[in-house]
């Protein structure tokens, strides 16, 4: 019976329900598992670094008191800000404690700059946020954003108490990856109704730079840089509770000229995010709507993307290009990262994911040099006719086009490489280079299926698709495909092919 309900749900992938908890009362409580314990902080952040202080600007001469979790500092460090910007601009500095406030807003010219041992924390009444973040800056040039300090988000004190808390031990045997999907979500912690938003959010910034600074436990998206020029993240530390819906690590949406190096991540999210939408708001798949998601003054393409020597632990993807991308990303590189989850399960979603499914334009991407581990799908390229703006024209108009991909080695994965298209609209021109892939250890799962359904207008995900009848490849609706040195290590005693290849047009494997 249990068979054939699987069959079943393979034609109807609609009557298969995601869990997820609606309702509740807030739930701090931090069990062992939410955070990663094993942060190499010392190889990352900075404490020798000296700044000019001598015409510094301190929160503390403007009536901030620190480590008093009931007091709202935010007048008082914003006060600070618009007097150092009213002359001219310059170091407001976090000395001295620990400052729980509500939203902040930085101005032109200003480096926000975080003592070690110091910290901005987002206070618990959501009140006491004037916009969907904690710090925020729109129309902005010249900004920085500095440690060795913290800015901490508080993300538990803003979600619903999950099914189970997080597993420190693998399965006992392998499951469908639907199976695994659905134990990942009866671990989230749901958002609750007071959730406040962003742990940063910064909008329409020109020069901008993010720095030797720790960001920790944010309630969502931890940077949301929009509509931005010429960024510059570097050894950003990102330690957030891998367990609170939405807590992605870093989302570039419709910004150009962005170089993200030596940072490491650990989230509940994706890792590393590239958005371009024309929606003034849209959300997540388990958060709450919030306002200015992706804001309406993304209306042109992004472009020149840098990503290099990050460490990324994500329950879901570490690198991720997509969804809610109406339109095109090009001149994207990624190289020598590593993308893992470790010690706690199940495995992540994806280490690699590029995806259009609301009409945009996916070209000359360039990945090279990763090492996953424990991310169930090692390279997911999906384009689909979701049409999430619900736009008529941009329906059927997705492209995923140049795709470069080389030096991959993966560990304990659970499904292929899947490279999918829909019939009228085809992933062209990808090229993959020397995979070394090996699967998690036990006896394999294999639920032989008659049809991998299409799920042309679904939200793109490779585990929607549940288990696939391959173990190396599954392509299907491409043309151009050129596979080189794929060497994959199957579970034991698997009944699964190497490869399956549907309806692609000039498709070469050597």
């Amino acid at each position: 019976m249990n068979r054939f309900l699987n069959h079943i749900g393979s034609f109807f992938p609609k009557l298969q329900k995601d869990f997820k908890i609606y309702d509740g009362d807030v739930f701090s409580y931090v069990y062992e598992g939410d955070f990663y314990e094993n942060i190499p902080y010392h190889k990352y952040i900075k404490t020798d670094i000296s700044y000019p202080l001598d015409k510094a600007t301190y929160i503390k001469d403007f009536g901030a008191i620190p480590n008093n979790s009931t007091i709202n500092n935010a007048d008082c460090i914003n006060s600070a800000i618009n007097y150092c910007h009213k002359n001219g601009g310059g170091i407001v500095v976090v000395s001295g404690g620990n400052y729980t406030c509500g939203t902040i807003y930085l101005k032109n010219n200003i480096v926000l700059y975080i003592e070690e041992n110091s910290s901005i924390i987002a206070s618990h009444d959501t009140n006491n946020f004037t916009e969907n973040a904690l710090i925020y800056a729109e129309n902005c040039e010249n900004i920085c954003i500095t440690g060795p300090g913290k800015i901490c988000g508080e993300g538990n004190y803003f979600s619903l108490k999950p099914y189970y808390p997080p597993k420190k031990e693998p399965f006992a045997k392998a499951l469908d990856v639907w199976d695994l999907r659905q134990e990942y979500r009866k671990r989230i912690r749901f958002p609750h109704k007071s959730k406040y938003g962003y742990l940063m959010l910064l909008k329409n910034c020109n020069n901008l730079k993010l720095y030797n600074v720790v960001l920790e436990n944010s309630a969502m998206w931890t940077v949301n840089v929009n509509s931005c020029n010429s960024v510059d993240i570097s050894n950003v530390v990102i330690n957030n509770n891998r367990h609170v819906a939405n807590s992605d690590g870093i989302d570039i949406c419709g910004s150009s000229n962005v170089v993200i190096k030596d940072c490491f991540i650990s989230t509940a999210d994706d890792g590393i995010t590239l958005k371009n939408n024309m929606s003034v708001s849209t959300s997540g798949d388990d958060g709450l709507k919030i306002k200015n998601n992706l804001d309406v003054t993304c209306k042109k393409g992004m472009s020149n993307i840098y990503i290099r020597d990050c460490e990324v632990i994500s329950c879901t993807n570490a690198f991720k290009i997509g969804t809610e991308t109406s339109l095109d990303i090009c001149d994207v590189t990624v190289e020598n990262c590593k993308f893992y989850l470790k010690d706690i399960y199940p495995a992540g979603v994806s280490g690699i994911s590029i995806e259009s499914c609301d009409g945009a334009k996916i070209c000359n991407i360039n990945i090279s040099d990763v090492e996953m581990e424990s991310m169930a799908c090692p390279l997911f390229i999906r384009l689909c006719n979701r049409n999430g703006d619900n736009k008529p024209e941009l329906d059927g108009k997705g492209e995923i086009n140049d795709i470069s991909i080389k030096n991959i080695k993966a560990n304990r994965v659970e499904i292929p490489i899947m490279i999918m298209g829909v019939p009228k609209q085809r992933i062209k021109n990808v090229r993959l280079d020397n995979f070394d892939i090996n699967y998690a250890d036990g006896k394999d799962y294999f639920d032989f299926r008659f049809k991998i359904p299409e799920q042309e207008k679904e939200y793109p995900e490779c585990n929607r698709f549940r288990n696939i009848n391959a173990y190396g490849v599954f392509v299907r609706h491409a043309e151009n495909i050129y596979l080189n040195n794929i060497k994959t290590k199957p579970r034991e005693k698997s009944h699964r092919k190497f490869k399956i290849i549907i309806d692609c047009k000039n498709f070469m494997m050597e």
